[in-house]
């Protein structure tokens, strides 16, 4: 049985699994589906066309399937926004459907997505992923597994971030950043982020092989894409991490891949 609070207000079509709790003065519009033991704190609005995962909980203030954002968006296009299990959405936190019919905004899941945080239409959130308070997504940003997302940091539209990267607080990207980085400042990649491959208990020397890829990688100044090929021929792609980091440079980019500062940082080495 699910408790929805008596001053809540629940539209048509609204799909409600067993255990859900949804609080006073919540809003869930027509043809929403939430799942299994999912909590709506009061004051949260989930508008139509949301699907909503098993054991999220999304709290007071938090908007989820707002209007995109976007000049000409047909307001009579009934897009979605899919937000997978286990996902907390915390408070003032705004999440905005996509601007296609067919499309759709998605938070993968076991995210974390903080106080007053931002996903603007049509992006794509990694699973294990966290955007810190006062994040900001543009429109169809693609964010990759077990990312970090710091406080005040902004990511620009269409831009594509690589599993396991770190955005440090207050810093902002207009290009890719490829799987791995620590990203800061503006656009810039400064190191390696070992600290969640640790957690991940990633084998030493698997470590230890990213690490001399990505280090013989930002030796040369020169076409990312050329020099990623010329490492794979050269048999630097002989680990899933190093086969994902290489990799991501051949991909097409609508925004171009963000350079290394001068010094390359390993952060989290002894």
């Amino acid at each position: 049985m699910s408790d929805v609070h008596s001053l809540a207000i629940i539209g048509k079509n609204v799909s409600l699994d067993d255990g859900i709790r949804i609080g006073p003065y919540a809003i869930v519009e027509n043809n929403v589906k939430i799942g299994r033991g999912t909590i709506i704190a009061s004051h949260a609005i989930v508008r139509s066309g949301t699907t909503i995962g098993e054991r999220c909980f999304i709290d007071s203030f938090a908007v989820i399937g707002g209007l995109p954002q976007h000049e000409t968006f047909d307001v009579t296009i009934p897009s979605k926004v899919i937000v997978g299990n286990n996902t907390t959405i915390r408070e003032h936190a705004t999440i905005h459907r996509a601007t296609s019919e067919t499309g759709f905004t998605k938070v993968g899941n076991s995210c974390m997505l903080q106080s007053g945080i931002h996903v603007a239409h049509d992006c794509e959130i990694g699973d294990h992923s966290i955007l810190a308070s006062g994040a900001m997504l543009g429109g169809k940003v693609k964010l990759g597994q077990k990312c970090f997302i710091g406080g005040g940091a902004a990511v620009h539209q269409n831009v594509v971030v690589g599993d396991c990267v770190i955005l440090s607080g207050n810093s902002a990207t207009a290009l890719d950043l490829p799987p791995y980085a620590i990203a800061a400042d503006v656009s810039c990649v400064i190191g390696l982020n070992l600290v969640r491959l640790r957690r991940e208990k990633m084998d030493n020397r698997n470590i230890v092989i990213l690490k001399e890829c990505f280090r013989e990688f930002y030796k040369r100044n020169r076409n990312y894409r050329e020099r990623a090929k010329v490492m794979l021929e050269s048999g630097y792609g002989t680990t899933p991490e190093t086969l994902n980091f290489l990799n991501f440079f051949l991909r097409d980019s609508k925004r171009g891949i963000a350079p290394k500062r001068h010094k390359i940082v390993t952060y989290g080495s002894a």
